[in-house]
């Protein structure tokens, strides 16, 4: 990690960016952000993460469809939605769309014959393990986009485990859009500490 970026530095200017420069990610950085991702705690030391990184194009078309159409589908069910929430979808649509201009998409998937039964004991074991890779990204110069499509099967993870060749054991957690950021965005907003910390009791 370059001196100029601490830690905390990195998780207070961490941002999901959803632009990317079609550049490509030199190896020895891809290297050095997967090798953050393994330093991850997980549950009884199990390490059930497995990372499928794609960078070819024809394959990212691929995985497009079934992502992008089940997607769609969500959003023609849901009303109501606030002009914010629009605009946030109306940007994770249009990176769906341009899936196979990513440089990168890292599916972060668990070994379910290699972490416990319980579904928090399986999740608690790749999400430390992917806020490590964003935040090492991040260090990097490297900009990432945290999403859960090809996850389920009303998200098309069905289909993506067929393109990428995931076994039946194996379930895709999540995925990383990585790439070198096309836009520059200032620190994240959130909400004061005093609004959501209880001590002692609620």
């Amino acid at each position: 990690m370059p001196s100029e970026m601490t830690v905390l530095e990195g998780i207070n200017s961490l941002r999901s960016v959803r632009k990317f420069r079609p550049d490509q990610i030199p190896e020895d950085k891809l290297k050095v952000v997967l090798k953050c991702a393994s330093k991850a705690a997980s549950g009884s030391n199990t390490q059930p993460w497995e990372f499928v990184v794609v960078g070819d194009a024809k394959v990212k078309a691929r995985l497009k469809e079934p992502m992008l159409r089940t997607w769609l589908e969500r959003l023609a069910g849901s009303s109501g939605m606030s002009p914010r929430m629009r605009d946030v979808y109306d940007e994770a649509t249009a990176m769906l769309r341009n899936t196979e201009k990513v440089p990168i998409i890292v599916y972060c998937c668990v070994d379910l014959d290699r972490v416990g039964k319980s579904e928090e004991v399986r999740y608690a074991s790749i999400y430390p393990a992917v806020q490590n890779l964003m935040l090492a990204a991040h260090a990097l110069g490297l900009a990432t986009c945290l999403t859960v499509h090809g996850s389920t099967a009303t998200r098309g993870e069905p289909e993506v485990k067929k393109v990428l060749g995931i076994p039946d054991h194996v379930k895709v957690a999540c995925l990383v859009y990585l790439g070198f950021p096309a836009v520059r965005l200032g620190r994240p907003k959130r909400k004061p500490i005093e609004e959501f910390v209880h001590y002692d009791r609620w």
